[in-house]
């Protein structure tokens, strides 16, 4: 807001009061608002590259590869912090569309085209030797709400495409996802969750962010959704976040390889 004192007939003081009167007004509101949020996101950056095999080659191969991927990779300090995954899609509606999904994780923006731009410079002999070829290369920014506790192994994801109902903002769905992570954590839950906002190269859609839902191992995911149905579904926490969401669909699920 913007506020005009006029002086007239050397009544300045009143105005300066008045505004006084007013500030103290919207000061409830002013610290209201930034105190709204329960809790403060902490983004990471994250690729997401959409393949298929080249021809006589299979999720193996890829593994391989990603194993000569990460030793390139160990030698150059900027990607320390570059964490590879690779996915192998189970339950899809469209298995035929893709053979495996190449995940690059970084903690933000600077990191992550840091290292693409050595990988731009210098990778062009490995990425000849890449069993895939890529049909999509998809840029996001990630908000990680839960993890796993324990040591990853072969995993397992599942993705669904989340729409807010009206009115509701990321910041709103973010909160409720903690504190349903929370009380989830209490009744044996022990899955990671994130809200992927896709950004470049992303599939138009009408859906808000992206959820990601993983396990430490593809049995914990089984075991997780029983949990889920038995012990928190109805739970205060569930139904606030349900208030929120208007709709999650196209869920498909992969199993994770952590390439180190």
């Amino acid at each position: 807001n913007v506020y005009f004192i006029y002086i007239f007939n050397g009544e300045i003081m009143k105005n300066l009061t008045s505004m006084l009167a007013i500030f103290t007004l919207l000061l409830p509101a002013i610290t209201y608002a930034q105190d709204e949020y329960k809790y403060e996101p902490v983004p990471n950056k994250a690729e997401y590259y959409v393949d298929k095999f080249k021809p006589g080659k299979d999720f193996e191969d890829l593994l391989k590869w990603g194993e000569d991927l990460v030793k390139w990779t160990s030698k150059h300090s900027i990607y320390d912090n570059w964490q590879p995954v690779v996915f192998m899609p189970y339950f899809n509606s469209n298995s035929q569309a893709l053979d495996s999904v190449f995940l690059g994780i970084w903690p933000n923006a600077t990191e992550q085209y840091v290292g693409l731009d050595y990988w731009i410079k210098n990778g062009a002999e490995l990425l000849k030797k890449a069993p895939t070829i890529p049909v999509q290369a998809i840029d996001t920014w990630q908000w990680p709400i839960s993890s796993p506790e324990g040591d990853m192994e072969v995993g397992a994801v599942r993705f669904s495409d989340c729409k807010m109902k009206e009115g509701v903002n990321g910041r709103q769905v973010f909160d409720a996802y903690k504190d349903f992570a929370i009380a989830a954590r209490s009744k044996g839950d022990n899955l990671g969750r994130k809200m992927i906002f896709p950004g470049s190269g992303a599939t138009e859609g009408d859906y808000d962010y992206v959820y990601s839902l993983y396990a430490r191992t593809v049995a914990e995911l089984g075991a997780a959704s029983d949990n889920y149905w038995i012990n928190i579904n109805g739970s205060d926490e569930d139904k606030a976040l349900g208030e929120l969401i208007d709709s999650c669909s196209n869920s498909r699920i992969y199993i994770t390889h952590q390439l180190k």
